[in-house]
């Protein structure tokens, strides 16, 4: 539950601070590898199947509306370069692209819960916050809602994975925290594999310094950060 409110929070500053500012708020890289993992996994991966294909379902949505901005707002965002003046045809055949390694990416990697690739886009999409941040100058389109969203969503993400593999019907609840991490972090097999957990770790590293990094610029663009939705 906690997971699905950081994101909703998150989503919500996205699509507020992306109107507001005439912009986008998700680095296009990653807008099209995310828009394209929740529509497979909601739409052509066992659809209706349980909660999560469900909830994907609306986080393809909430992504479409992202899109949308893109589309509206995104040419101008290059205004003296190829990408400007052929910025929507790109957009079309990024989609087309991220939707089919997307798909692919879920049968050859033989992950039905989307772990191997919905916490590869979360540590994509973290390195790119950091550089759209750093290529825009300013904290356009960008808020701290958005980044501790983000943050927090995807650690709770990965703390129920981690529950998965540390709990059984008969014993809910881990021992204790010490025992938890070190089964989560030990744990060898899927859902929760040494490399989702290093990506995992990663993600919360650059998640962190991106929260820093915003927090001191809005504060040099003359504004409140706690203010800025």
């Amino acid at each position: 539950m906690l997971c699905v409110v950081g994101w909703l929070v998150a989503y919500a500053a996205i699509i507020y601070r992306g109107f507001a500012d005439q912009t986008y708020g998700v680095p296009l890289a990653a807008l099209f590898a995310n828009l394209t993992w929740e529509f497979a996994y909601g739409f052509l991966l066992d659809p209706l199947g349980d909660y999560f294909h469900t909830a994907s379902i609306f986080g393809f949505l909430v992504d479409a509306v992202i899109a949308w901005q893109v589309w509206k707002y995104g040419a101008a965002q290059f205004p003296d370069s190829s990408l400007g003046r052929y910025f929507r045809p790109i957009f079309g055949l990024c989609v087309a692209a991220a939707l089919s390694v997307n798909y692919h990416a879920f049968i050859d990697l033989a992950d039905p819960d989307g772990e191997y690739t919905g916490f590869g886009i979360n540590l994509m999409m973290s390195i790119l916050y950091i550089k759209m941040l750093e290529d825009r100058g300013s904290p356009s389109g960008q808020s701290m809602y958005i980044a501790v969203g983000k943050w927090l969503g995807t650690l709770c993400a990965w703390i129920a994975t981690a529950l998965t593999v540390t709990t059984t019907p008969q014993r809910t609840w881990p021992t204790s925290w010490s025992d938890f991490t070190r089964q989560a972090l030990g744990n060898r097999s899927y859902p929760l594999t040494p490399l989702i957990n290093v990506m995992y770790g990663w993600t919360f590293l650059l998640d962190a310094a991106y929260c820093v990094l915003l927090h001191r610029r809005i504060r040099a663009a003359g504004m409140s950060p706690w203010q800025r939705f």
